[in-house]
């Protein structure tokens, strides 16, 4: 029997397979490129330190769920958060795409995206060094004219220790 989200998921993800006309469309493709334009404007903002470039791409009224759980809200925090923490300790630390790991089509014309990054080494406020890890960010993308602009995002760091009890992977590679 289905749940839920997984009802909503067929329903979401048939909307936007089916073009306004009835006919199937295939919008897949120019989603993945949006998302992916984004994802490299993300990360070629965070290593450039252009905090600027980085708030374009946000939504005004974007929220964002930090990696150790701090909620932000509206364009002008997540910025002002980001623009402290780059300062505080994320200046010069590289960040990179490892790979885009889905994208479930809205009818609106956005996306819900997942993204995995890799961090480089960093310094905490506290001055713990934290090494270099993965992280996994979900972001919640709406259509603005021909890209998609980020109305939320939650970024976690991949626990690499929890990842060898993960009853799906177990599944996958069992």
């Amino acid at each position: 029997m289905m749940d839920r989200r997984q009802a909503i998921s067929l329903i979401v993800v048939g909307t936007a397979l089916v073009a306004s006309d009835g006919t199937s469309a295939s919008p897949r493709v120019d989603l993945s490129s949006k998302v992916k334009r984004l994802a490299d404007a993300y990360a070629a903002a965070w290593n450039a330190s252009d905090m600027d470039a980085m708030a374009a791409l946000y939504t005004d009224d974007v929220h964002w769920v930090n990696i150790v759980g701090m909620h932000w809200q509206g364009k002008r925090q997540v910025d002002q958060a980001h623009r402290a923490y780059l300062e505080l300790m994320f200046k010069g630390v590289p960040l990179s795409m490892q790979e885009i790991e889905s994208i479930v089509p809205l009818p609106s014309g956005g996306a819900v995206a997942v993204i995995r990054w890799t961090v480089g080494a960093f310094k905490t406020p506290t001055g713990q060094l934290v090494p270099p890890s993965r992280d996994r960010m979900s972001l919640m993308l709406v259509p603005a004219g021909e890209r998609l602009l980020i109305a939320h995002g939650a970024n976690v760091q991949i626990d690499e220790m929890a990842q060898n009890s993960d009853p799906i992977a177990m599944e996958r590679h069992g």
